[in-house]
């Protein structure tokens, strides 16, 4: 009885190790840093915005000519 009860205590003290790094780890991790929202003009086609969430920084997809893919980020600033 002795020698199932080591096992299982082994196991959740492992299990219990894992939780914590792996909830050290999620932390330190920077998913959904940027929101993206996509808009239509009729006249120049299509806007994309990009902000990032931590610090307010908003930018604009700067298409070149008709390539939809070719581009830079450009930042927008307020007046």
């Amino acid at each position: 009885m002795k020698n199932w009860r080591d096992k299982l205590i082994g196991m959740l003290s492992a299990i219990g190790i894992m939780t914590i790094l792996m909830s050290s780890y999620s932390q330190q991790s920077q998913n959904g840093k940027y929101m993206v929202a996509i808009g239509v003009d009729d006249d120049k086609g299509s806007i994309i915005l990009k902000m990032d969430t931590q610090t307010g920084e908003t930018y604009r997809w700067d298409k070149k000519g008709l390539r939809r893919y070719e581009g830079r980020w450009v930042k927008l600033i307020e007046n």
